[in-house]
């Protein structure tokens, strides 16, 4: 066992002391030690528990009350932020419902195919001109633009 361990073990009430007692038997510093600590212990027994100083209750709690009326920045923060969170979540939501209110609503669009035979117009011309294209990254784009035609757009106001 090393000197700086045994020495904390000398003063702790656990089953390592035994094992400290064995180190300063072999160790002469340590002996020192443990003689100094226990002249120091018996002196300690014998004296009454010192007394508070007259009114240490009151200036305590007089030096309390004055740290917390100056506010730190970090109490100042804390009083705050506690304040502005539920603030900040109405206003939030209010954000959001005059979006959802006033936002224009959604046209019921047809699907393009759909839209095609009202018109007339073959909807399949635009899948055979995508299978007769010969090159992979022609067919690739061509597939990637019609697949943005087929999301739904908004509705623009004039």
């Amino acid at each position: 066992m090393r000197c700086k361990v045994a020495r904390r073990h000398m003063t702790r009430p656990d089953g390592r002391r035994e094992d400290a007692a064995r180190h300063a038997a072999e160790c002469p510093d340590c002996r020192a030690y443990e003689r100094e600590l226990g002249t120091i212990l018996e002196t300690l027994r014998g004296a009454a528990e010192p007394e508070p100083l007259p009114y240490f209750r009151e200036r305590l709690r007089a030096k309390i009350a004055e740290r917390e009326r100056t506010d730190s920045p970090r109490a100042l923060w804390m009083r705050w932020s506690l304040r502005a969170i539920p603030v900040s979540l109405v206003l939030i939501a209010v954000f959001i419902g005059a979006i959802l209110f006033l936002s224009p609503g959604l046209e019921d669009d047809m699907s393009r195919p759909a839209a095609l035979l009202i018109e007339n117009a073959n909807p399949l011309a635009e899948t055979n001109a995508l299978f007769d294209e010969t090159k992979i990254e022609a067919r690739s784009m061509m597939v990637m633009f019609a697949s943005n035609e087929f999301a739904k757009p908004r509705r623009q106001t004039p």
